[in-house]
């Protein structure tokens, strides 16, 4: 190998850890499965159009924001 560098700003870089990228694949599965089982509950919970709204859009997209942060917070643990 050579001494010299092949960054585009001829910086020495070190390997990192490996990120456990199946634990965010679990966490995101088991964000589908909470949509699947949340789901009939936010619907009775909330009635007409605006439980409609939360059911198919809020939840969801709650329940992805939760598997982010989650996802971040390996990823920060993962740096220290």
């Amino acid at each position: 190998m050579s001494s010299e560098t092949n960054t585009l700003l001829h910086r020495d870089e070190l390997q990192g850890k490996r990120y456990p990228l199946y634990f965010e694949r679990a966490v995101l599965i088991l964000a589908l499965v909470a949509m699947f089982f949340l789901h009939p509950v936010v619907l009775s919970m909330v009635d007409g159009t605006l439980g409609m709204l939360v059911a198919w859009c809020g939840l969801p997209l709650f329940l992805l924001l939760c598997a982010e942060m989650i996802g971040r917070l390996v990823q920060s643990m993962q740096k220290g």
